[in-house]
C-alpha cells in the first residue's frame, strides 16, 4: 500500500535495463489494475506488479539470475519495497 508510482516506475525501468546487458530476449512488465475482485480474491489480495522474460536458455536464465546488475536492481530497487514472503516465482520451458 505504501509503495509509490514512482518507486514502481524505477522497478520497471531497472529490469527493463537489464534486457541487453543479461541476454533477456523479450520482457514485459505490469502493474495490477486494482480491480475489486483482485483486491478482495478469497486467496488474497493481487500484488502490485508482474515481471515476464524471455531467454534463449536455461542457462542463460541462470546467468541472468546470477548477474550483479541484475542483484543490484533486486537489492536496490525491489526488496525496499517487497513485502517479505510476496514474492511469486515460476521457471519453465516453453
Amino acid at each position: 500500500e505504501s509503495t509509490s508510482n514512482e518507486q514502481i516506475v524505477a522497478v520497471k525501468e531497472g529490469l527493463a535495463a537489464l534486457k541487453d546487458t543479461c541476454g533477456i530476449l523479450e520482457f514485459e512488465f505490469g502493474t495490477d489494475l486494482k480491480l475489486p475482485s483482485g483486491q478482495s480474491h478469497p486467496a488474497g489480495k493481487n500484488r502490485t506488479c508482474t515481471w515476464y522474460a524471455d531467454f534463449p536458455s536455461v542457462e542463460a536464465y541462470e546467468a541472468y539470475a546470477a548477474h550483479p546488475e541484475h542483484v543490484k536492481v533486486i537489492n536496490d530497487l525491489i526488496k525496499p519495497i517487497m513485502e517479505p514472503g510476496s514474492r511469486a516465482a515460476i521457471q519453465y520451458e516453453r
